[in-house]
């Protein structure tokens, strides 16, 4: 009754959790990195500076402009660098999560293959 319930447990409850926690990481991770955020305000200024022309002489709007187009492209390229470290470290996640998935169910079995190769007299050599 014991192994049956923990069977039950490993192959249903169990990996339900299991599957239920790593979908968590992964949202908790999305979440983190907000992508969806950054793309909408990709090229707004960086940290909110915005310049303001500081008299009325084309010098002074110039300055300005220029000002805020630096500080929009620097915001662009942070922006974009977040983006891409974070949609890479998304990828890696799923990567490791569909193989952690694969190998739950394999866990139990194991150490009876290894019990079972060690009796017919498989070893293994490292070099």
């Amino acid at each position: 009754m014991l192994t049956t319930g923990l069977i039950s447990w490993w192959y249903i409850d169990g990996y339900k959790l299991f599957a239920s926690r790593i979908w968590t990481k992964l949202g908790d991770t999305a979440d983190f990195f907000s992508i969806g955020s950054l793309l909408r305000t990709l090229f707004a200024p960086y940290r909110q500076i915005s310049a303001n022309a500081s008299g009325n002489s084309i010098d002074a709007k110039f300055m300005a402009f220029l000002d805020r187009l630096v500080s929009r492209l620097v915001g662009g390229v942070a922006r974009l660098g977040i983006i891409l470290f974070g949609i890479i470290v998304i990828i890696l996640q799923l990567i490791l999560s569909i193989a952690s998935l694969v190998i739950w169910p394999l866990l139990p079995v194991i150490p009876i293959i290894c019990i079972i190769l060690s009796i017919m007299g498989v070893t293994i050599w490292i070099k």
